[in-house]
């Protein structure tokens, strides 16, 4: 698998893990403007994200919002984007956000599916080697839930029981010696937060009670992570995301169905409706993601640096040899952040001032990189 910083999403089907994806990176190129430093996505992770955004571009002109024909991933997906020097694809910090349907995290629908067993193995590969673990939560799922049937409904549409099981083994991963020194983040992101905020254009206020709610419900999630991970340390961020900007949850529809199991359950579904004509799409807090990363790879990038100093350049190099390919966080780091990716492009050039403007371009990519990693969290945001 390609060297890269790694992060994971990990939610139940339809919560919206695509579209967020989408708007991480609508975030992030604004955050990114005029700095000389561009965003860029591998062919395939372009070609998702322009459909994405096409089919949003339709729902806009057509002034009819149907949150349910953005459709979600249907196959395991790497979002490979990075962090790039314009006119240098050397100078570059490389990300793998991986995706993939959410129904693969119940293991009675992995075993009905060829597709999932046959990447599962590679999907856990990806998310016990991430920095980040991303929980999607569908705001509205919780806020709406009403009746006792309503809320019982809750754990299993939100995937509780999946999502934990699934944490706890990213968490425990974090004990093992390759990634006991890295830094690692975990991101509760409820989606679809506009009728709940007044701060980006709409009239809710209703943001402390979404908190309480997420608080609550994945208290034992969180208790998964720590207890996993308990001699080291996790920050856990808060991030309720606004994923389009310009819509309005009008009204939340509970329906009748019946479980994997035949048991009677209810599903959601919530009718949403643009708030101005013409829409302006406009995410928020949605670039929390990106800044996490960053900020990873700045702190990661300090603690290098601190060991660079505490001891010898040699017996340093020596604790990072590889007998192969480099693997993990401290091999990615040496190779972009510290220059070797420079370095042996360097080794092939003749010219001096070709050299020098190459080196400039690295440290405009690390300014840049430090410059998001250190800017203010969205006054929405907060470290648990």
């Amino acid at each position: 698998m390609t060297l890269s910083f790694k992060a994971s999403m990990v939610g139940p089907s339809r919560v919206g893990k695509t579209t967020l994806l989408t708007a991480i990176l609508a975030e992030t190129e604004t955050m990114l403007a005029g700095s000389g430093i561009s965003l860029v996505m591998d062919e395939a992770t372009e070609m998702r994200v322009r459909k994405n955004r096409k089919d949003l571009r339709r729902a806009v002109e057509a002034r009819e919002f149907d949150a349910a024909s953005l459709g979600g991933n249907q196959s395991m997906a790497f979002y490979d984007v990075g962090l790039q020097a314009v006119g240098d694809s050397a100078a570059s910090i490389p990300f793998s956000i991986l995706d993939y349907p959410g129904g693969w995290l119940d293991p009675a629908t992995r075993a009905r599916s060829p597709q999932a067993k046959e990447n599962w193995a590679a999907c856990e590969a990806h998310i016990t080697e991430s920095l980040m673990l991303l929980v999607p939560v569908e705001a509205a799922v919780l806020m709406e839930a009403v009746t006792p049937a309503q809320r019982r409904a809750v754990a299993d549409l939100l995937g509780f029981e999946d999502v934990q099981a699934m944490a706890r083994k990213w968490a425990g991963a974090r004990n093992l010696p390759e990634h006991r020194d890295e830094p690692a983040v975990l991101v509760l992101a409820p989606l679809k937060c506009e009728k709940y905020f007044d701060d980006n254009g709409g009239k809710g206020r209703e943001g402390a009670r979404l908190r309480q709610l997420v608080r609550e419900k994945y208290k034992t999630i969180l208790a998964a992570v720590h207890e996993e991970a308990k001699d080291r340390s996790v920050r856990v961020i808060y991030a309720p995301i606004d994923t389009y900007g310009c819509v309005d949850l009008m009204e939340g529809e509970w329906i009748e169905t019946v479980d994997a199991d035949g048991d009677p359950t209810l599903d959601f579904r919530g009718h949403y409706r643009f708030r101005e004509i013409p829409p302006e799409v406009r995410p928020k807090a949605a670039g929390t993601v990106m800044q996490e990363l960053c900020r990873c790879v700045v702190s990661g990038q300090d603690a290098a640096e601190r060991r660079r100093a505490a001891a010898a350049l040699a017996t340093y190099q020596t604790a990072l040899e590889r007998k192969s390919e480099r693997k993990g966080f401290w091999g990615a780091l040496d190779y972009y952040v510290f220059g070797e990716a420079l370095d042996n492009r360097n080794a092939r050039l003749g010219s001096r001032q070709v050299m020098a403007a190459a080196a400039r371009r690295q440290e405009q990519l690390k300014a840049v990189m430090e410059r998001i990693a250190r800017e203010p969290a969205d006054e929405r945001v907060e470290e648990w």
